[in-house]
């Protein structure tokens, strides 16, 4: 008998056994797929939303996703949301409801193949939970091995506890350049030494485009310091060839044209992420203006006003 994705997840949610969960990550590979599903629980940023349940696809993903949780301006990811994976979510007084996530693009619901997976993952993953009621160390049982727990299909329908062994992540490389001809325009034009931009880059909450598959929109966004004037709006999305790095890594060229059409330098471009502060700072050794990281920017709380 199979159950499906919101009847495992009624299941799971009625063990009450999230918070044990929580701090841990276990993986489920089912016969038949490349990547191993990494299973993590995330409690829900607002009501309804009571828990996330994530099952992230593949060890890039889960390196991404442990690296961004240590240190939020890691790489290229600014939510757990824009990392490919099946996300179950429990809402408080009614079913949950499951998600195919990928980066750039907004969740929707997942297809019929992308269900079949996510209810074997998710059944072993209720197995899981069932045994961290009275082993609530289960998780770590492969710690000393440098490895993570993984419940493995070997064949039809016969799964074992087995270690995968961590590998090490990639280095993270980000490559930022800039068109000659926009560098010599902006080297001619005047310095304000006075004036300072705030400057901010970043997913736009709310908003959509309007393609058959909604992507995200993100925002290059620039206001005078001291008029709060908004200065630059640029929006994009994810193309089909270039994804999250690409947006990011075009961002910093995409600042210098618009500074370009401007018609003047700024004395100083303020920030509020070390993220948007590192991809900025190829262009300082170019142009003479001052770059700085703020708790706040008064003129930009938000992306879109």
């Amino acid at each position: 008998m199979t159950h499906t994705a919101e009847e495992i997840g009624a299941k799971m949610d009625a063990l009450g056994v999230w918070a044990l969960l929580e701090p841990y990550n276990f993986a489920v590979k089912p016969r038949g797929t490349v990547f191993p599903y990494f299973c993590t629980v995330l409690k829900g940023e607002r009501s309804p939303v009571k828990v996330r349940f994530l099952m992230l696809e593949g060890w890039q993903t889960l390196h991404d996703f442990v690296r961004t949780r240590f240190d939020v301006n890691f790489g290229f990811y600014s939510t757990p949301a824009e990392m490919p994976h099946l996300e179950l979510v429990i809402v408080e007084g009614g079913p949950p409801a499951l998600f195919r996530h990928d980066p750039g693009f907004m969740p929707r619901p997942a297809s019929d193949a992308q269900r079949a997976l996510a209810e074997r993952i998710l059944w072993e993953a209720f197995g899981v939970m069932l045994r961290v009621e009275a082993d609530n160390r289960l998780p770590l049982k492969f710690a000393d091995e440098r490895a993570i727990f993984a419940r493995v299909e070997k064949g039809k329908d016969e799964w074992v506890d087995e270690p995968l062994v961590i590998p090490d992540p990639p280095p993270h490389v980000e490559k930022i350049s800039f068109p000659k001809a926009d560098i010599k325009s902006a080297k001619d034009l005047p310095f304000a030494a006075e004036e300072a931009l705030e400057v901010d880059f970043g997913i736009v909450p709310g908003v959509m485009t309007g393609d058959p598959r909604p992507r995200s929109v993100y925002a290059l966004v620039a206001a005078d310091a001291k008029t709060g004037e908004r200065l630059v709006d640029c929006r994009a999305s994810v193309s089909a060839d270039g994804g999250l790095r690409s947006l990011w890594e075009s961002m910093p060229p995409r600042l210098l044209g618009e500074i370009v059409r401007l018609g003047r330098v700024p004395g100083e471009i303020r920030v509020r992420t070390m993220r948007v502060f590192r991809m900025l700072r190829p262009l300082c050794l170019e142009l003479p203006f001052k770059l700085s990281l703020h708790e706040k920017l008064d003129h930009l709380g938000q992306l879109v006003p």
